[in-house]
């Protein structure tokens, strides 16, 4: 995506950066190529392994500017699971993202941005990457005033569709002068989606910046949602986007707003804030503008920069965090840190780079609906994050300001797919980082402790782990129907929600069942059996029992697995730094590539992993992404 300089809006003169690493305590081959403008970057090669980050710096002329289709597009092929930071700066001014996988992306987005009125050159921006060639594009613009859209001759304005084809490494990006906050994306194949500002201020201060973060599809946004405010930005602004019609946002117990497709509620928060819905919706937090003027530092003004991020929904936090720590556009380095939410009052077990964090080193530590939220400074360098109870979730946001520069992006997440539009039921095997059973959640029970984790009314629906032994009575063994939790509704305040409608887009829907295969092969060459859990409806009195309780009391008794095979993972990475895997294979010892096996036209992604791979288990230590998968196939 573009970036501009604060200053008069100027084209960036940096080089992109890429942050590369892994989870694998072997060594990952990694390569960075352009395929279509190999004359603009000759690529890299090079080897990352667990707790070393690989920085790669990428030609200016690869970012996008202007409103464009190009070929700008970055190619990384790694022999086995990593994770990609993408940083992207001009002078005195940086943002970054996490980049997301294409096993994750979709064909339906509604895309966040943002933009000031304080200069001409402010410019609200979308950026979306193909990675099929001939995939169609329908963009709807929202129903805003002031937008106009120069594209290859023709002229589009508010509510108008842009109707467009693109091939793979395609990239095309969209700017105006207007906030697109609310466009909706839908493609024929799988697009990776970015949203932003090449350069804005936020709020009352005088400091501008880029912004930026790639979006995920619809069908992995949540439900809840914890947030603080970054310290010494008050007040920062949160926006809700909704990705149906009819969805009601409660914050804090106190507000509820009602919000149709494609629209948004904004309010502002300087404290710890708790966010349900009865729909899945996109939460995006924004850090003001910097209010100090030049040297002249007033008690109580901020130094940083505008800063756009994404907040993961409490339902898909992950459990280890690996990352890199940048620097300004100045060469200076930030002062970061790391702000975490996680389940009742665990803080104390949040362990950084294997340390054991000090009580002191815990600040604004804020206890509300089962969830602590809190912060500590991360200093520069690289770094893992993680908590002594293993597989316990929890949530985070990397910040860094300095003078005139921030940025702001989720260290990482999982994305399974908990929206129930999109989601439906599979047979479940334990910690395989699916919501088995449509409810929102993923392997949030614990098998045979005999207890309804969820309190849904069914057990062992969809399991994390499985505990070695059990001293409890059995329950019954019927099997209950799928139920569907009914939102609260609460009284409707007043509030600033944008009221536009975007028409629905109807849809053809395939279902089929997916039939497991009861063998697998693991590491050590041995051959196993793995039977499906059946969901059973306990006749015992529910007992509330947190997953974090059940982790630290009980020995469990499958240990996390590595994966018999490598992995052939590729990502794309446009002008911009923007990125989207191209695939993950399972490579052979024997056959070195070429196992992929065709797919049939109407049999759709998810469908496809379940029917190909013996076994689908997540590894636990997964570098912060989501979850990874073992893949089996016979030679």
């Amino acid at each position: 995506m573009e970036a501009d300089q604060a200053g008069k809006g100027h084209f960036s003169k940096m080089p992109l950066q890429l942050f590369i690493t892994t989870a694998s305590e072997l060594p990952v081959n990694v390569q960075v190529q352009a395929p279509m403008v190999k004359d603009l970057y000759q690529g890299d090669n090079f080897m990352v392994k667990k707790g070393i980050i690989k920085q790669v710096s990428i030609p200016k002329s690869l970012r996008s500017q202007e409103t464009e289709r190009a070929k700008k597009a970055i190619h990384v092929v790694a022999s086995d699971e990593i994770v990609v930071f993408g940083i992207n700066q001009a002078h005195l001014s940086t943002d970054g993202f996490l980049g997301i996988p294409l096993d994750v992306l979709g064909t339906k987005y509604f895309v966040p941005s943002f933009i000031s009125t304080a200069e001409h050159f402010f410019q609200s921006a979308i950026l979306i990457v193909g990675t099929q060639d001939r995939t169609m594009l329908n963009i709807k613009l929202p129903l805003k005033n002031n937008i106009d859209i120069q594209l290859e001759g023709k002229s589009y304005n508010r509510g108008d569709w842009i109707n467009i084809t693109i091939n793979k490494f395609d990239t095309l990006q969209l700017r105006c002068h207007a906030d697109l906050t609310g466009t909706l994306v839908l493609s024929s194949q799988k697009v990776s989606v970015f949203g932003g500002s090449t350069v804005t201020s936020i709020g009352v201060g005088i400091s501008r910046d880029h912004i930026e973060e790639q979006i995920p599809p619809i069908n992995v946004w949540g439900k809840r949602f914890a947030v603080n405010s970054f310290p010494d930005t008050n007040p920062n602004i949160l926006r809700f986007l909704a990705s149906e019609d009819d969805t009601t946002v409660n914050i804090n117990d106190k507000e509820t707003v009602h919000i149709m497709a494609g629209n948004f509620h904004e309010t502002h928060i300087d404290s710890f804030s708790f966010i349900t819905s009865n729909k899945p919706i996109l939460s995006i937090q924004y850090v003001p503008s910097g209010t100090c003027h030049r040297d002249d530092l007033k008690p109580g003004c901020h130094k940083g920069d505008p800063a756009m991020t994404l907040i993961p929904p409490t339902e898909q936090s992950n459990m280890f965090y690996s990352f890199l720590t940048p620097v300004s556009s100045q060469n200076s380095n930030f002062s970061n840190i790391f702000m975490f939410v996680i389940e009742d009052s665990r803080e104390n077990g949040i362990l950084l780079d294997k340390r054991a964090l000090r009580r002191s080193e815990l600040h604004s530590v804020v206890r509300n609906h089962n969830l602590t939220a809190g912060y500590f400074q991360v200093p520069p360098g690289s770094h893992t994050i993680e908590h002594s109870l293993k597989n316990l979730p929890f949530g985070g946001v990397l910040y860094g300001g300095i003078k005139y520069e921030s940025y702001a992006f989720p260290v990482g997440q999982r994305f399974a797919t908990i929206n129930k539009k999109e989601c439906r039921p599979l047979v479940m095997y334990i910690g395989d980082g699916v919501d088995n059973d449509c409810d929102g959640q993923v392997d949030e029970e614990i098998c045979n402790d005999l207890q309804d984790n969820d309190m849904d009314g069914q057990t062992d629906e969809d399991c994390l782990k499985a505990l070695s032994t059990t001293t409890k009575s059995t329950p019954s063994t019927t099997t209950p129907p799928r139920t569907t939790p009914t939102p609260t509704s609460t009284t409707t305040f007043k509030s600033s929600t944008s009221t536009e409608t975007d028409p629905s887009v109807p849809s053809k829907t395939t279902t089929k069942t997916p039939s497991p295969t009861a063998t697998t092969t693991t590491a050590s060459n041995t051959t196993s059996t793995v039977t499906p859990i059946t969901t059973i409806k306990t006749t015992l009195k529910p007992v509330v029992t947190t997953l974090s309780s059940i982790l630290q009391q009980t020995q469990m008794s499958e240990e996390p697995q590595r994966p018999a095979w490598f992995t052939y993972t590729e990502y794309g990475i446009i002008g911009g730094v923007s990125v989207v895997v191209i695939g993950a294979i399972g490579v052979c010892c024997k056959k070195c590539l070429g196992l992929l096996g065709k797919r049939d036209d109407d049999e759709d992604e998810e469908e496809y992993r379940r029917k190909v791979y013996k076994k689908a288990r997540q590894a636990f230590g997964t570098p912060s992404i989501r979850p990874m998968y073992i893949n089996i196939r016979k030679t």
